[in-house]
C-alpha cells in the first residue's frame, strides 16, 4: 500500500473532478433543454462495489439514489448469470430499483483498467417522455405505473461498446418525442465514456493499486467526518407531520409523520407512522426515501462536505414495504417528488427548532412542475416543455428567506430562462418576476418570495399537465414567524 498521502490526496481531488467533468460532458452534448438549462440529472463514480465515491453538480435527490441504483443493478446482472465487460453500458428506469420516475433514465458503465474492474460510472437524467397516457409521461391521473410509460429493468444498450440497436428502437418507440430522448441518452452515454477515459488515464499516471487505495481513502475519510459532525448534533428523538393534498384516486388528504432520534453515532429516520401507498401517482420507493434522509443529513450536519457512501454512514431509515414511503409494484411513482420531498421537509420541521443555524423555516416545497405539449407551427414538430418552477423558502434565524429558488431536494437545478423557453417552444413568456401579489410569511426576518410566470401558447392547441402541492397547506413557521402563502395554478 502507498504511504504517499500527497498522492492519495491528488488522486481524490481527481476523482471528484472526473465526477464534475462528467456533469460539464452531459451538458455540453444534450438535446433537451431540461438538462442543459435546468440541469435536471446527476453523475456519480462508485468504487467497483457500487459504493459513492464522487458526484458531480446536479440534484441532491440522487446522490443518495445512484450507488443503490447501480447496486441494485450489479445485483440483478449476477442473478442473471452475466457478467459486465469493458464497454457495456447499461440502462434503467424501473423506480424499484432506481428509484423516483420512469422519467430518470439511468446508465451505469463498469470502468476497466485493462481486465480489472476499477470503478463504476453512474448517470441519471430526466428524459422528457418515455410513454404512457400522458404527454411527458407523468401526471395526476395515474393509479398503476403501468400507465406511466416503458419500464426499462435494466438492459445493456451497449455491448462491448456495441450499441444494441434493436433495445434503442424499443426505448424510442414508446416516445412522443424521439429524437430528444435519443440524443439526452446519447449524451448520459457520453459522460460515463469520458470516465472511462479518465480513469484509464489516472491508473496509468498513479497504478490501479494506488488508485483504489485514494478510493478507500475517501470513503474512510466521509466515515470520520461524518462521526465529527454528528457529535454536534443535540441528541434525542424528534417529530413533525404535515400533510399531503388527496389526488385523483385518492380519497382525502393524507398525514405523514417522521420520527427523527439522533445519538452518538446514529441518524435515524423512522417513517413507520404512515400510510399505506395510494392509487395515485405520489408514491416514492426507498431507495427515494433514503437519499430524501441523506438530503437531510447532509443539510443538517455539513451542507459543503465532499460527499462520499462513507459520510452516509450513521444514516438508517426505516419505513415499511408497501407503504407511501417505500411502495411496491404497481405503484404509480411518477409525480414521486411530492412525497419524496415531503420527507425531506418532515425532518427538516422536526430539527429545524432545535438546530436554527443550519435549517431554515419551511418553504414552498413542491417542485410545482408542469408540462406543455403541442405542435410547434414554426417547424411542426411535437414538442413537450417539462420544467420545474422555483419558489419562496422561510426566513434563518439571521436573514431574511431565499426568493425564487428550487425546491430543497432539487439542489443545483435552474428554473428555465424566458429566453430559452421561447426560442425552444411556442410559447410567450408575458411575465416573469417575484409573486408580490401573495406576500410572504413575516416575523423578525421575512420569508422569500415566490415566482409568478404568465405564459402565452403560440400553438393551436395544447396539452398541460400539472403538479402542485401545498396548495392548502401553508409553509411552516418557526419560532412564533407566520406561515408562508401557498402554490397556484390559473389555466
Amino acid at each position: 500500500m502507498s504511504r504517499d498521502l500527497v498522492t492519495i490526496q491528488i488522486i481524490k481531488n481527481v476523482l471528484s473532478s472526473i465526477a464534475k467533468e462528467m456533469f460539464y460532458t452531459t451538458i455540453r452534448s444534450a438535446k433537451s433543454s431540461i438538462i442543459y438549462e435546468t440541469y435536471d440529472f446527476s453523475p456519480a463514480l462508485l468504487d467497483s462495489e457500487g459504493r459513492l465515491i464522487a458526484i458531480g453538480t446536479g440534484l441532491p435527490v440522487f446522490i443518495g439514489i445512484l450507488p443503490i441504483m447501480s447496486r441494485n443493478l450489479m445485483k440483478l446482472i449476477e442473478e442473471q448469470g452475466s457478467k459486465m465487460s469493458p464497454g457495456d453500458i447499461y440502462l434503467v428506469n424501473d423506480p424499484y430499483i432506481a428509484g423516483t420516475h420512469l422519467n430518470d433514465v439511468g446508465l451505469v458503465m463498469p470502468l476497466f483498467y485493462g481486465e480489472k474492474l476499477m470503478a463504476i460510472g453512474a448517470i441519471r437524467g430526466h428524459v422528457n417522455d418515455v410513454g404512457g397516457m400522458n404527454p411527458g409521461s407523468w401526471g395526476p391521473n395515474a393509479t398503476e405505473i403501468y400507465q406511466e410509460g416503458l419500464i426499462i429493468p435494466g438492459v445493456r444498450l451497449y455491448k462491448g461498446g456495441e450499441l444494441n440497436v434493436d433495445v434503442l428502437r424499443l426505448v424510442l418507440r414508446n416516445s412522443r418525442i424521439p429524437d430528444y430522448v435519443h440524443g439526452d441518452i446519447e449524451a448520459l452515454a457520453a459522460a460515463l465514456r469520458y470516465a472511462q477515459r479518465r480513469i484509464i488515464d489516472i491508473c496509468d499516471k498513479y497504478g490501479a493499486d494506488t488508485v483504489r487505495e485514494a478510493m478507500e481513502d475517501k470513503l474512510n475519510e466521509g466515515k470520520v467526518l461524518a462521526r465529527k459532525n454528528i457529535q454536534k448534533l443535540p441528541k434525542g428523538e424528534y417529530f413533525a407531520e404535515e400533510h399531503i393534498e388527496k389526488y385523483e384516486g385518492m380519497d382525502e388528504d393524507i398525514r405523514i409523520t417522521v420520527r427523527v432520534k439522533i445519538t452518538e453515532d446514529k441518524f435515524i429516520a423512522d417513517f413507520s407512522e404512515n400510510p399505506p401507498q395510494v392509487r395515485a401517482p405520489i408514491n416514492t420507493t426507498f431507495p427515494g426515501t433514503y437519499a430524501s434522509t441523506t438530503i437531510a443529513f447532509v443539510a443538517v450536519t455539513d451542507p459543503h462536505v465532499s460527499v462520499s457512501e462513507g459520510y452516509f454512514d450513521p444514516v438508517k431509515v426505516i419505513a415499511p414495504e408497501g407503504t407511501i414511503f417505500n411502495a411496491v409494484p404497481p405503484a404509480a411513482t411518477s409525480c414521486y417528488w411530492e412525497t419524496m420531498f415531503y420527507a425531506v421537509d418532515l425532518i427538516w420541521k422536526a430539527l429545524a427548532p432545535h438546530v436554527p443555524e443550519r435549517l431554515t423555516a419551511g418553504h414552498f416545497l413542491s417542485v410545482v412542475a408542469e408540462t406543455i405539449s403541442m405542435i410547434d407551427p414554426r417547424d411542426k414538430k411535437y414538442k413537450i416543455l417539462v420544467e420545474p418552477n422555483p419558489g419562496g423558502w422561510g426566513a434563518a434565524i439571521d436573514r431574511d428567506g431565499e426568493s425564487c429558488l428550487v425546491a430543497s431536494a432539487d439542489g443545483e437545478t435552474y428554473a428555465h430562462p424566458a429566453e430559452v423557453i421561447e426560442r425552444e417552444y411556442p410559447i410567450r413568456v408575458e411575465c416573469m418576476r417575484l409573486n408580490l401579489e401573495d406576500g410572504v410569511g413575516h416575523g423578525r426576518f421575512r420569508g422569500g418570495f415566490g415566482l409568478r410566470k404568465d405564459y402565452r401558447i403560440l400553438a393551436e392547441g395544447a396539452e398541460l399537465v400539472c403538479s402542485i402541492n401545498r396548495i392548502s397547506y401553508p409553509p411552516w413557521a418557526v419560532d412564533g414567524g407566520l406561515e408562508g402563502s401557498c402554490n397556484h395554478i390559473v389555466v
